[in-house]
């Protein structure tokens, strides 16, 4: 027992190591990469420029997962850009798991800057999966096109972007995005390689080719991709609300499938169009806007979709099968989807998981926004509510991973809570400002639900903490059960709402010839009131309770 106490006093005064990724902030990353389908390896170098944020910084601390192999860790000698040669003096290097722990070998004070690069190789993992989709690195998806060429692409949302290259891996930090990013990779002759931003050369040497790529924008890490195929290109170029210039769009295709991605991707002006109305204007006009096709089903990699869907377009005219046919019961799923993510999730990023609900809820909720406006409302309403949320709550903890902080929840809980939050608010033109001034406002920068609650807040002139504490912060949903009987001169509301939330009730009625509207607040427990009027209220109905997430009986009588 007395060794017991010692041991617990010795667990209470030893002091929780700093996490020494905190201490800087990345400014630049670069790849020089080497893709080798024949070994399914990714082979060359991961350069880092980054700011000390901290009094001082000795030990750079990196994240490179076990399946990576390190050779060597040097200090650069200049600034880091796309051409700059990656030589200067070694430096040791420890791991331990998921960290790469570099010695300095001098401290950099505050304000200073620390540019090194790290040499290195994917090491291939066995795995099995779909036609075309076999073997695969972690991270990386090793395939072949139906004439048997590679076929290679990357997606790392899950196992986070250190399972491909060391970096500080947002998976872990999604409040460090950096600033640019510059891609050199070289590939087989007669295979393209697409990765984020604008392509800067294309160059041939020794039989292969290289291609350089630069992302001028703020990105999080597991949005950083590099797609190798026998792509077909195809650009156009696109006038979109809010933007004096025109963007490019440009799609790259696996040749058996030009003609299915040319019919497809026709709805991509009028998605983009809807969504840049409605969240702002396209949020990269000096990159690109592109979709990448790939063998795994899709990712919102930034300026550079990944899209594996079957294309519905062109099995609905072709009259055959859609192996996502229930997901793109309404819409191409993918498309719509992850393109949405340009906006919530890439130029708007969570401060910390926690807030993941503000990319996969806002990108949930944008699918309905697509309905709404091909389709219109009454679509939409029955678009949310198909999506039934969760009894979880939506704020997933202070600074969980991103493993931790991942749920279904976010996308479904997420999107029904802000369509019942449009339908608290009750006015329109202030919903869809507060959209576009929150993501404006957090564009290319990092933001937390309660940086949404107080741009909503200026625009309503409204307080609305209560809905977020009981919405974002508490747990389930509300029932509302109950009825609403018409009476002479009045009508008399006998309400119960299950759970703890207080929950707007919309009346409508004519009452001598005139057409009435009431709304009316509901407690948690039981609601009995009554609402006067001057003769007998005829056509009693309850419109858009269906609009409130929860499972509600409210009969009319």
């Amino acid at each position: 027992m007395r060794c017991i106490a010692v041991l617990a006093v010795l667990a209470v005064v030893v002091p929780a190591q700093p996490d020494l990724r905190t201490h800087y902030d990345v400014l630049t990353y670069r790849l020089d990469l080497e893709v080798k389908p024949k070994v399914q390896t990714l082979d060359g170098w991961s350069a880092i420029e980054a700011k000390v944020v901290a009094e001082g910084l000795d030990t750079l601390h990196l994240d490179a997962s076990p399946n990576l192999e390190v050779d060597r860790v040097i200090h650069l000698d200049g600034a880091l850009d796309g051409t700059c040669a990656l030589k200067g003096r070694k430096l040791k290097f420890t791991r331990d798991g998921d960290a790469l722990l570099v010695t300095l070998g001098k401290r950099v004070p505050k304000g200073g800057l620390v540019r090194v690069a790290v040499r290195y190789r994917s090491k291939p993992v066995a795995g099995t999966g779909r036609r075309r989709r076999g073997p695969r690195t972690v991270g990386v998806r090793w395939s072949q096109s139906a004439d048997g060429s590679p076929w290679v692409g990357t997606s790392c949302q899950g196992p986070g972007a250190h399972s491909w290259w060391p970096c500080k891996s947002n998976w872990y930090h999604p409040d460090d995005k950096f600033a640019t990013l510059y891609v050199n990779a070289t590939v087989p002759k007669g295979l393209y390689a697409v990765s984020n931003g604008v392509l800067v050369s294309r160059k041939k040497k020794r039989g292969k080719s290289i291609f350089s790529w630069r992302h001028p924008y703020p990105c999080e890490t597991y949005c950083v991709t590099l797609n190798v195929g026998p792509y077909v290109v195809v650009e156009q170029k696109l006038a979109l609300p809010g933007l004096e210039k025109k963007v490019p769009f440009i799609y790259y295709v696996l040749p058996e499938n030009a003609k299915k991605a040319a019919l497809q991707f026709k709805q991509v002006p009028e998605l983009l169009k809807i969504y840049s109305e409605r969240f702002g204007p396209w949020p990269f006009p000096d990159a690109k806007f592109a979709l990448v096709e790939t063998s795994f089903w899709g990712m919102e990699h930034s300026t550079a979709v990944a899209y594996g869907s079957s294309y519905p377009a062109w099995c609905k005219k072709t009259n055959t099968r859609d192996r996502y046919a229930a997901r793109n019961r309404h819409f191409d799923y993918i498309l719509v989807h992850e393109v949405a993510h340009e906006w919530w999730g890439n130029a708007v990023s969570a401060e910390h998981w926690g807030h993941f609900w503000i990319h996969e809820g806002f990108g949930t909720y944008a699918e309905g926004v697509y309905v709404e406006f091909t389709q219109g409302r009454e679509a939409a309403d029955q678009y949310f509510g198909s999506n039934r949320g969760g009894r979880g709550s939506l704020y997933r903890g202070d600074h969980p991973n991103s493993r931790l902080a991942y749920s279904g929840l976010i996308y479904s809980k997420g999107s029904r809570v802000l369509h019942t939050l449009r339908h608290y608010v009750d006015d329109d033109d202030a919903w869809w400002k507060s959209l576009r001034d929150f993501n404006q406002k957090h564009r290319y920068g990092n933001a937390t639900t309660e940086d949404f609650q107080s741009v909503l807040e200026a625009n309503t002139q409204k307080k609305w903490g209560r809905f977020f504490k009981e919405w974002f912060y508490g747990s389930g949903t509300p029932q509302v059960l109950g009825v609403v009987r018409a009476r002479n001169k009045g009508v008399e509301l006998a309400i119960e709402i299950k759970g703890d939330f207080h929950v707007p009730l919309d009346l409508t009625w004519t009452e001598n010839g005139k057409s009435k509207t009431a709304r009316r607040w509901l407690e948690p427990g039981q609601n009995d009131l009554t609402i006067a009027c001057q003769g007998r209220p005829k056509g009693l109905a309850i419109p858009h309770l269906g609009r409130v997430l929860g499972r509600h009986s409210v009969s009319v009588e």
